[in-house]
């Protein structure tokens, strides 16, 4: 396995995923995967990793075949070196881009390149034009293969949610407006960047009362995120949470730990092109 330097990313990105142990959410992805095509003599690139949850499994969802993962944070990089050793994934090469969205590999060296959250992970991180990353993948994709990115498609809906509790949340997802409408602005740039037989499908996922540990896990970590907002640092943006609403909303969260009718829908949409 090789390794090339440079830095930063953020876990959190991972949000839903990242409190996952597996099955229902895992299953999904493969699901996803077996949409987009693969074939046996696939060489699959899988970008960003901080999860490595995800990225391990897609290496054995693609068994014997030819895998990298790329990402910008060396911890994360690391990890997964480490992880995949441990495993005897042989089929497992990790690099590490630079912050400027430059991935160390040669043109047209990929039939497949998969972005898992990618396109908001720079453009949060680097503020890198997604544009430019675009670009990127295609340059790295050999003519004729495959482009997939999965991302985000609006703020996950809470059900049922009164209105001064969404009103809160309306201004706790100002700030990552760009991030979610990510999926709908990767299909237009795939257009725009010449991509043929481009195509875009929804997915919905749902955390319901039935999975009692997942939903615990997912609220607490949204009241984990309330303990560590910056107001100071938030002061400056316009319809930012005031602490009593941050309070307000952390004590509904917890009300709904027994509540049996709550679920959270996550929305992201998958986009496909060929170079």
């Amino acid at each position: 396995m090789e390794i090339i330097s440079y830095n930063l990313i953020d876990a959190e990105l991972r949000n839903f995923e990242i409190t996952t142990k597996g099955g229902e959410m895992l299953e999904s992805n493969k699901q996803i995967w077996q949409s987009i095509g693969f074939k046996q003599t696939d060489n699959a690139l899988f970008f960003p990793a901080p999860n490595a949850l995800v990225p391990l499994r897609f290496a054995k969802f693609m068994n014997k075949r030819k895998v990298t993962f790329v990402d910008t944070n060396d911890i994360n990089v690391g990890t997964l070196i480490s992880l995949a050793a441990d495993l005897k994934l042989s089929n497992v090469t990790v690099k590490l881009a630079s912050p400027n969205g430059k991935f160390p590999i040669s043109d047209s060296a990929f039939d497949v390149v998969y972005s898992d959250l990618g396109f908001s992970s720079f453009l949060q991180d680097h503020r890198i034009d997604i544009d430019a990353l675009t670009k990127e993948l295609v340059r790295i994709l050999k003519p004729g293969g495959k482009l997939a990115a999965l991302d985000e498609n609006g703020a996950p809906v809470m059900y049922p949610c009164p209105p001064e509790i969404q009103s809160i949340r309306a201004k706790i997802d100002a700030p990552r407006a760009d991030k979610l409408v990510m999926g709908r602005r990767i299909y237009s740039v795939f257009k725009t960047n010449g991509l043929k037989n481009t195509k875009l499908t929804g997915y919905s996922r749902f955390v319901t009362g039935d999975d009692r540990e997942l939903m615990e896990s997912e609220l607490a970590r949204r009241i984990a995120s309330m303990d560590s907002y910056n107001f100071e640092g938030q002061s400056s943006m316009k319809g930012t949470v005031v602490p009593q609403e941050a309070e307000k909303y952390k004590a509904w969260l917890k009300s709904q730990m027994s509540n049996d009718s709550f679920l959270i829908q996550f929305n992201q949409i998958l986009a496909v092109g060929e170079k």
